[in-house]
């Protein structure tokens, strides 16, 4: 969500500044759209309707043309006694019979002959030729009117077998009651098109509400959550959209992994805690047991070595926690090709002062030349802790560390001791931050963080780390590192450790 949070369900006006609900903006596209695809489907009833009707009128009066040109067609002089005068529609002019009132005229507009119906009439009929109309697509009622009665009417030429025009018939009826009809009919429309975008938009809106209600309860869930209650998850109703049930079970897992990370932060902050919290109550201490009372030069001494040894374990800790956090935040680094054997050769040199002081035979087997993908100083961390482990927690015996290339074409680095081991649950959790076994805490100091860091470094250069180990056989940590691509650059070159 960005900028104001839109109340999704509502449909009403939206204060200034804040956008329009889903269900505004939807009607707001949408019903226009429905009311005017309506309307033409309306009107295009209501035209069919008309032209129906008009088509069908103006067909009678066409039908009666072409029966009076069948009559007189191929006469070279006129003569009108062919007609069917006789038949009732023209003699009579009662609805009954649906008269059609019949005239012929000559060029020069006398009327030559009319039906008998039309003398019938109590109002006088037209004597005279009406306009000739053109026959159009649309077809139109072209009327008159004769003593209060609308009559509409056809005039047509009638031409001899040469094509010379020998006279003019006129047809005309009543008007029928069509348009009366159509208005009623066209009200029922109107009415129709009412109640139908009503009831669609009714519709609509409906559809939007139904689709917004999980929504509203992600939005509820998203505003009630905060750092100290993270256990409520949104309620996704059976009747969800596919969308929005993915949508749903997105943000619920979401807050899932947020709820984890919350709880291993919480977790992680609290035992980094405790492992600051001892080593500098005791250096504290031991400030506080050095003012105490004055001592000869030895015993100050004494006690500053005591207090680097301390403040050194301290400054190793917080470095390995950096590292972690910059691993967690960000594992954009460059790789380049690493030169494995020299890395182990030269972290070997650096802690083999410790192990001939322990009188451990520190033993490195990298005389293969193998590459890895990676970065360098971080590997090197990897490879200081693995070597730094090995030695804390090896009385006697031996280490020893052998890189070579495995059988899958991954660099491998194994680090093997003849230390206590570990049982099948500590093994399980020794790349857990903080925790260290139960003998491995009672023979040597440490923070719980090196095997952690190891796991955390190979994991972000997507390789492997395995343990083998059991009880009284020391320890067997075997690094898979992926190997650099063919068109990777010459390997870097070992760099001096860290002064960590």
């Amino acid at each position: 969500m960005t900028g104001s949070s839109p109340r999704s369900g509502s449909s009403g006006g939206s204060p200034p500044g804040e956008r329009p609900s889903f269900r505004r903006r939807l009607l707001m596209h949408i019903g226009p759209a429905v009311v005017l695809a309506l309307a033409v489907l309306a009107f295009i009833a209501w035209g069919s309707a008309h032209l129906t009707v008009h088509r069908n009128a103006t067909d009678v009066l066409t039908a009666e043309v072409s029966e009076m040109r069948a009559d007189v067609d191929g006469q070279r002089t006129l003569d009108l006694s062919e007609y069917a005068w006789e038949e009732a529609h023209h003699r009579l002019a009662v609805d009954r019979v649906d008269p059609i009132f019949v005239q012929v005229f000559a060029p020069d507009g006398r009327l030559l002959r009319q039906s008998a119906n039309i003398d019938s009439l109590s109002a006088p009929f037209p004597d005279r030729r009406l306009t000739v109309h053109p026959e159009g697509a649309w077809p139109s009622l072209h009327t008159f009117g004769a003593g209060g009665q609308s009559f509409y009417y056809r005039t047509r030429p009638l031409r001899s077998a040469s094509g010379e025009r020998m006279a003019f018939v006129q047809v005309a009826r009543f008007v029928p009651e069509h348009r009366s009809l159509l208005w009623k009919f066209g009200a029922g429309l109107g009415g129709l098109w009412l109640l139908l975008s009503g009831g669609l938009l009714g519709l609509v809106a409906w559809a939007a509400g139904r689709v917004l209600r999980p929504l509203r309860s992600i939005t509820e869930v998203a505003r009630s959550v905060t750092s100290a209650e993270l256990e409520e998850r949104a309620d996704l109703p059976p009747t969800a959209d596919r969308e929005t049930a993915t949508l749903g079970r997105a943000f619920n897992a979401l807050l899932d992994r947020i709820e984890e990370h919350v709880a291993a932060l919480r977790a992680f902050t609290a035992n980094a805690a405790h492992e600051l919290q001892t080593p500098l109550t005791a250096l504290q201490g031991h400030v506080e047991l050095a003012l105490r009372r004055e001592r000869d030069p030895e015993s100050y001494r004494e006690t500053l070595r005591l207090l680097d040894r301390k403040l050194g374990g301290l400054v190793r800790t917080l470095r390995a926690l950096l590292t972690l956090t910059r691993l967690d935040r960000d594992d954009s680094f460059e790789r380049t090709p690493v030169d494995l054997p020299a890395l182990a050769a030269d972290e070997a040199d650096a802690v083999q002062a410790a192990a001939d002081k322990k009188g451990i035979d520190l033993e490195v087997d990298a005389d293969e030349p193998v590459r890895a993908a990676g970065q360098p100083d971080l590997l090197r961390k990897a490879i200081r802790n693995l070597l730094d482990n090995a030695l804390k927690y090896t009385r006697d015996g031996t280490v020893r560390v052998t890189v070579e290339q495995a059988a899958d074409g991954r660099a491998q680095l194994v680090c093997t001791d003849t230390g206590p081991g570990m049982s099948e649950e500590e093994r399980a959790a020794a790349t857990e931050r903080f925790y260290r076994g139960t003998e491995a805490g009672q023979m040597a100091e440490g923070s719980g963080l090196g095997l952690s860091l190891v796991h955390r470094i190979v994991e972000e250069h997507g390789g492997e780390l395995r343990l083998d180990s059991a009880p009284g056989d020391g320890t067997r940590v075997t690094l898979l590192l992926p190997a650099p691509s063919a068109d990777a650059s010459a390997p870097a070159p070992a760099q001096a450790p860290d002064a960590e």
